[in-house]
């Protein structure tokens, strides 16, 4: 088995996705010459791999540079801000590339925005050795731990199965560790009690529309279906938008429209012919978008003066319906109600994706940004239609 520090970094935030994502790892090999290193010259990504108790680690960083004392790593990072994690896999590359052979003068960490030299990432290594030892360790199935982490997580469903396995509350959307503790400090430690609970107790405690919201959850999934609280509204008929967004470069690079089954889309540079396209809607148009900043990125961009509804899918159904679902992403939302996803990418995998595109420009690439977009359009839509059947004026 072969250790890298995307692995390391996922047995932090969850050893169950650390544990379920090495079942389908591959194994990976050195890819730099020795003579290139011998020779001292700065090497981009760098694939060095040692052996750690009988196991392999794998450092790729995104520059190495020669020094006289020592080989200085580099890790170039999009973030405007720099995060204390960053310290810890400072150590984790430092350690692999010491026990492959090689002296480490430095490891620095870049960004558009800082760049900092790592001073204490000796003193860590003792620390990293200890989390590898943990996650060799590892054989059996951990219980999965839940936050907001999970919305991403490609093993979101599995965790479901496990957590309905045992009846717990963790299910519930809305009930993390402190809430836990409330509702088994009341006596309340399973769905069963949860959905049976007196809805005014919790009510009081958590307040009404978070009490109210518990009990139903709970009976939706013992129930395994979706409950509504009210009907929703007229849902008009309308143009579906989604904006792909890069937090760290705070840029918008794509932006896609579902008008009626017509998808189109506009990337960053295409930015005249998107206004010019906003520009041409009706005045009073209706845009659907799904939980995200699409509304003021939007008005931004054309101004106040051209008059738009924006309506949030995500709200809307939020405050209709309650799904026997862990996370109300749209991803999550629409696979139950029976989409299907044509790319395996999630939200920070489509970054990744946006940034190797900007850099070569492959039509491949673009191609799966654009499916991927396309499906939250589509996904939105599915979502939109499985409440207009509910619709008080369907």
């Amino acid at each position: 088995m072969t250790i890298s520090y995307e692995d390391m970094e996922n047995f932090l935030v969850c050893p169950r996705r650390y544990y379920l994502s090495k079942k389908i790892s591959k194994e990976v090999s050195p890819n730099f010459s020795e003579e290139l290193m011998e020779a001292g010259f700065p090497l981009e990504n760098p694939v060095i791999v040692c052996e750690f108790e009988g196991h392999g680690l794998v450092s790729n960083p995104d520059l190495v540079v020669k020094e006289r004392d020592g080989w200085r790593i580099i890790l170039r990072k999009n973030a405007k801000r720099f995060k204390d994690k960053y310290i810890l896999e400072s150590a984790y590359h430092a350690l692999v590339f010491s026990k492959a052979g090689l002296k480490v003068s430095g490891v620095e960490i870049v960004s558009d925005s800082f760049s900092r030299k790592m001073e204490n990432w000796k003193n860590l290594i003792p620390i990293v050795e200890d989390v590898l030892r943990e996650m060799l360790t590892l054989d059996d199935d951990p219980h999965p731990r839940v936050g907001k982490h999970c919305r991403y997580c490609d093993f979101l469903e599995d965790c479901e199965g496990k957590l309905l396995e045992e009846k717990s509350l963790l299910l519930v959307n809305g009930i993390g560790e402190e809430t836990y503790r409330v509702l088994y400090g009341m006596g309340i430690e399973t769905l069963e009690d949860l959905a049976g609970a007196d809805q005014r107790i919790l009510e009081k405690v958590f307040g009404k529309e978070k009490g109210k919201r518990f009990i139903m959850a709970a009976r939706a999934f013992l129930e395994n279906r979706v409950i509504m609280i009210t009907p929703p509204e007229d849902l008009p008929e309308g143009t579906i938008v989604d904006i792909e967004y890069h937090p760290a470069e705070e840029s918008d690079f794509l932006y896609g429209f579902l008008i009626g089954d017509e998808y189109r889309y506009f990337l960053e540079e295409d930015q005249e012919d998107l206004i010019a396209f906003l520009n041409s809607l009706d005045d009073g148009s209706v845009l659907y978008h799904y939980h995200g900043p699409e509304k003021r990125k939007l008005i931004s961009l054309i101004g106040r003066n051209k008059r738009m509804n924006f309506l949030d899918v995500f709200s809307i159904l939020r405050n209709h319906f309650v799904f026997p679902v862990m996370s109300y992403s749209l991803k999550r939302i629409a696979k139950y109600l029976g989409y299907d996803w044509r790319t395996s990418l999630n939200g920070y995998e489509i970054l990744r994706l946006y940034e190797k595109w900007k850099k070569t420009r492959n039509e491949e690439l673009l191609k799966q940004m654009l499916l991927y977009n396309e499906d939250d359009v589509r996904a939105t839509k599915l979502v939109l239609d499985f409440m207009r059947s509910y619709s008080s004026f369907s």
